[in-house]
Formats: structure tokens, C-alpha cells, sequence
């Protein structure tokens, strides 16, 4: 009796070894398996960077359509992507915001047809609610990008306006609905804002209009 009882016990010893083997041998398996896929996948990403460039991120560069124009020194820009909207929530002050309409203002550099004009508040007001009407004519809802600077004293963007070929800013002056107001260092579309403003003086529009100078 005491010999099958020793037998027994001895069986059950060896099945349990033989399952924690087993079990061992698994755990060693899924490892080599994980490991395995773990270097599929480094090496996708390295064949990737190795066939595609990476993409560089400007931070000086805003994407968005154009929304709409509520005065003539600068125009409202809808953001789509919600992730991209929101980081301007913690920057531009609430006059540069609008949470409904997910859009950020840009003030628009180098023009301004509000300092541009002086011939009375009627032709003042008038002239300024022109030039704004014709941007909003023209750009509305088109896509547009913007090269801006970001004014921590102001919590505001200020920025030269793409759409297409199409600079906005430059337009302005082409137009005459502004002077090219240079700053303190001429940027480097120097040349093609003077440009703009030697076309609208020879065409004789808006501010270069024969009856105003």
C-alpha cells in the first residue's frame, strides 16, 4: 500500500514538473514572439524614415479659411481642426478669439487703410468699410496661410496672408487701399510691396485717385 501511495505521489511530482515546463516553454515562446514582432515594426519605421523625409513643422505658419473681415486692419480666420484651434485659446486675448466660430484674428502687416486716408470722417469711414468689404468679397472662404508673429505684449498674431499666389497684404497696396507702411527693418517681400504701391500710383486707384492728392 505504502509502495503505491510513493508511486503516486511521485507520478503526480513529475506531471506537475512536466506542466510548469510547459508553461515555461510558452511564456519563453510568446516572449521570443513579442520580441519578434517588436523588431518588425522598429525596422517598418526605419525603412520608412529611410523612404520618406521627415516632415518639418514651422511654428510660424498658420493654415486656415478665410471667415470673414469686421474692420480693414485685419481679417478672422477659421481654424477646422479643432487640436490646432485650441493652443491659440491659451495665447490671443479675447478680442483676437471667437470660441463659437473656432476662429483667430490676424492683424495684417506692413498696411492699414484706417492710417492710410485722411479726407474727412465721412470719406474715412467710408473708405475703410470699402476696402473691407472688398477683401471679404474677393477671399471669402477661400483657404489661406499665414506667416505671423506671435505678440506676447499683445496676445495677438500679426501676419503677411497667402491665398494661392495671392498675398493679401500686397493686394491691398496694389489696390490702393493702403500705403506700404515699412517698420523698423524692411521683410522680405521689400521689393514687391514697393512694387504694388509704384503699380497703384501709375494706375491711379483708390488712395492715388487724381481728386485726392
Amino acid at each position: 500500500m505504502r509502495f503505491y501511495s510513493f508511486l503516486l505521489m511521485a507520478i503526480i511530482f513529475l506531471f506537475g514538473s512536466l506542466v510548469s515546463e510547459f508553461h515555461e516553454v510558452r511564456a519563453e515562446e510568446g516572449l521570443l514572439k513579442t520580441e519578434s514582432i517588436r523588431q518588425k515594426l522598429f525596422g517598418r519605421m526605419d525603412d520608412r524614415k529611410k523612404s520618406k523625409p521627415l516632415r518639418s513643422v514651422s511654428e510660424n505658419i498658420l493654415i486656415g479659411v478665410f471667415s470673414r473681415v469686421t474692420d480693414s486692419e485685419s481679417v478672422w480666420i477659421r481654424i477646422e481642426r479643432r487640436s490646432e484651434y485650441r493652443k491659440w485659446t491659451f495665447k490671443l486675448s479675447k478680442k483676437n478669439l471667437n470660441l463659437p466660430r473656432q476662429e483667430v484674428r490676424v492683424w495684417l502687416k506692413y498696411v492699414s487703410p484706417k492710417l492710410s486716408i485722411s479726407h474727412g470722417n465721412d470719406y474715412n469711414e467710408w473708405f475703410r468699410e470699402k476696402a473691407a468689404f472688398e477683401m471679404q468679397k474677393i477671399f471669402y472662404n477661400r483657404q489661406v496661410r499665414i506667416n505671423y508673429d506671435y505678440s506676447d505684449k499683445l496676445f495677438r498674431l500679426d501676419g503677411m496672408v497667402w491665398t494661392g499666389d495671392t498675398n493679401i497684404n500686397i493686394w491691398l497696396i496694389r489696390n490702393g487701399w493702403s500705403f506700404y507702411l515699412l517698420e523698423n527693418e524692411p521683410p522680405l517681400e521689400h521689393q514687391d510691396l514697393l512694387s504694388a504701391e509704384n503699380e497703384a500710383k501709375q494706375l491711379k486707384v483708390g488712395l492715388w485717385k487724381a481728386e485726392l492728392q
